[in-house]
């Protein structure tokens, strides 16, 4: 194998997926909790305490970390992740938890399976692996399933694995035909430079 071929691979197993294909490789190795957090962000939960929201809807949820924390407070979560590997590894981890998600099969950018409306959402660590197109199905999808005044919680890498530079600027454009940035605070999380945006739907 050459170096070049040697470094793609690497990249593949340790960097960030692309595809849902690859989130399932992924999920089958011990190596996703490079990308998984082990604890709750102060973030989302100032996010569930300030808002006391009845329902919530994730996106991009892996292995249900962040929704079961949502559930336990009693709220009705619903976690969506497009792969069925880290679907069926969050149901297992949770099974004969009185409190449990609803956990989706389902594409952030295509979310016709899911019709219920939420009080607030959250992506912590999706948004940033979209491209442009992607980014803007996500917008309208999300529009359309948060409710009026609902706060959206995003962390975002400063960079993308597209290469996209995003910034407090950057997505307040992507978003502004339908939500309106608040607030983003710079953040160092996973050893990268990193922004927490608060988005609220108009």
């Amino acid at each position: 194998m050459t170096t070049t071929a040697l470094n793609k691979t690497k990249s593949k197993q340790f960097g960030p997926p692309d595809t849902s294909a690859d989130f399932d490789r992924a999920y089958k190795t011990p190596f996703h909790w490079i990308w998984t957090d082990a604890r709750i962000p102060r973030e989302l939960k100032d996010l569930l305490e300030n808002n006391k929201p009845e329902s919530s809807l994730e996106l991009g949820c892996g292995t249900g970390r962040f929704s079961a924390y949502a559930a336990a407070q009693r709220i009705h979560a619903t976690a969506v992740d497009f792969s069925p590997v880290a679907i069926e590894k969050a149901k297992s981890r949770l099974a004969g938890k009185r409190q449990q998600p609803h956990f989706v099969v389902g594409d952030v950018t295509d979310l016709k399976n899911i019709h219920s409306q939420f009080d607030v959402s959250f992506d912590i660590g999706c948004f940033h692996c979209l491209d442009g197109a992607g980014e803007m199905k996500y917008v309208n999808e999300l529009a359309r399933l948060l409710k009026s005044g609902g706060t959206h919680l995003i962390w975002a890498l400063d960079t993308s694995p597209s290469d996209i530079k995003l910034s407090a600027e950057y997505i307040a454009g992507v978003f502004s035909e339908k939500f309106e940035l608040v607030k983003a605070a710079a953040r160092r999380r996973r050893l990268a430079a990193s922004h927490w945006y608060w988005l609220v739907r108009k």
